[in-house]
């Protein structure tokens, strides 16, 4: 008995080691991830104080007014469809606690802070609950600490067809295909494949960041070349980006993820 016991002994203690070598395998496998705060990037108390539109705030942080732009996300621009939405939503935190998680860039071109904003005792994650309701779009420009709960809350809007992911009723709809898109010669050609002319009177495309381009009236069959050149600018990225049309009501028309 007492050589079963020691063998049994040894059987659990193997078992237990290669669990918890092959577990984190696992998590990556599944996509399960351990809900804590990454420890190189503690939370730092801050009150929000303006909105400045879906993606950027100011807040109060130890008595200085420090500019916020949103980590992993995009807002629709001011004057753009669905862009009330996104900063109406931020604007119910307005004079409470926030909480303020940097990444691994802290500011932008602009000195702006990046940053995730919690909410309601830092237990909310409010660029994850923009994603969510559909207000926003993801914009992953590097391996975020929160980059696959950011995607897996924009996939679930996508899947519900909320907010921007809310597909257009219009006729041209059906019309309209994506040719092509250029990233490193910077253009996209959209092509009318119906018989009919269509007016696309508002209608817009963009990248997964601020970029959009007014589309133009095409012709039954006609395709159309788009350049960034009229934008005098660099659109596209060459290793991901996502291509958007939207109707004039802001409604979804074309969704391209590469």
């Amino acid at each position: 008995m007492g050589l079963k016991r020691i063998l049994v002994f040894i059987l659990v203690i193997a078992l237990l080691g290669a669990f918890s070598y092959f577990f984190p395998s696992i998590q990556e496998m599944t996509g399960d991830t351990i809900n804590q705060e990454p420890a190189d990037y503690p939370k730092e108390e801050a009150i929000l104080t303006k909105v400045t539109d879906g993606d950027t705030i100011h807040a109060l942080v130890n008595g200085e007014d420090v500019t916020i732009r949103m980590l992993g996300i995009n807002a629709p621009e001011k004057n753009m469809p669905l862009a009330n939405e996104s900063r109406q939503f931020l604007e119910q935190f307005i004079n409470q606690t926030i909480y303020l998680q940097g990444d691994k860039e802290d500011e932008d071109k602009y000195y702006r802070k990046l940053r995730y904003v919690f909410a309601e005792n830092g237990s909310r994650n409010l660029n994850i609950g923009l994603l969510e309701l559909g207000f926003v779009n993801s914009y992953i420009f590097e391996n975020l600490i929160y980059e696959k709960e950011l995607l897996r809350a924009e996939a679930q809007a996508r899947n519900l067809g909320i907010g921007i992911w809310k597909k257009s009723g219009e006729e041209c709809v059906q019309c309209l295909s994506l040719i092509e898109l250029n990233a490193t010669e910077e253009f996209f050609v959209i092509e009318n494949i119906c018989d009919f002319d269509c007016s696309l009177d508002g209608w817009f495309a963009k990248n997964s960041g601020r970029s959009s381009f007014w589309l133009d009236p095409m012709k039954a069959g006609e395709a159309r070349n788009y350049s960034s050149e009229i934008l005098n600018r660099e659109v596209w990225n060459n290793d991901h980006d996502s291509f958007f049309i939207f109707d004039e009501t802001g409604k979804l028309v074309i969704y391209y993820s590469y």
